[in-house]
């Protein structure tokens, strides 16, 4: 079982050398491991700097559906969920690469 002590020692010690995006994905699914655990559905306040356009905060994610994952990308800094997503793609084409191209196709033709 998770422990939110060692999560949160985790993330802190992530928070220090967050400088390379491997520790930036770590430290993404930290967050993510902690707020399951905590409950927590509300978006972490932003740093000190940083920007991003409101409108890709608060847009509503009826527009796009309500599975499990979309729900779980709510409120979170887009690039964290897309560095996820990247690993996970590059993790698929090893696996299956079947569906690896099955979805690039599909995003070729959006």
């Amino acid at each position: 079982m998770l422990d939110i002590r060692e999560i949160e020692y985790w993330i802190s010690r992530y928070e220090q050398e967050a400088d390379k995006l491997d520790h930036c994905v770590t430290l993404a699914a930290l967050y993510a491991c902690r707020d399951e655990l905590t409950g927590n559905r509300e978006p972490a306040p932003k740093a000190a700097g940083a920007s991003m356009p409101s409108a890709a905060m608060e847009e509503p994610l009826g527009l796009y559906g309500d599975s499990e994952f979309l729900r779980a990308v709510r409120g979170k800094e887009p690039a964290g969920a897309w560095a996820v997503m990247d690993e996970l793609m590059e993790t698929l084409r090893v696996v299956n690469e079947r569906a690896y191209r099955s979805v690039m196709r599909k995003i070729g033709a959006l």
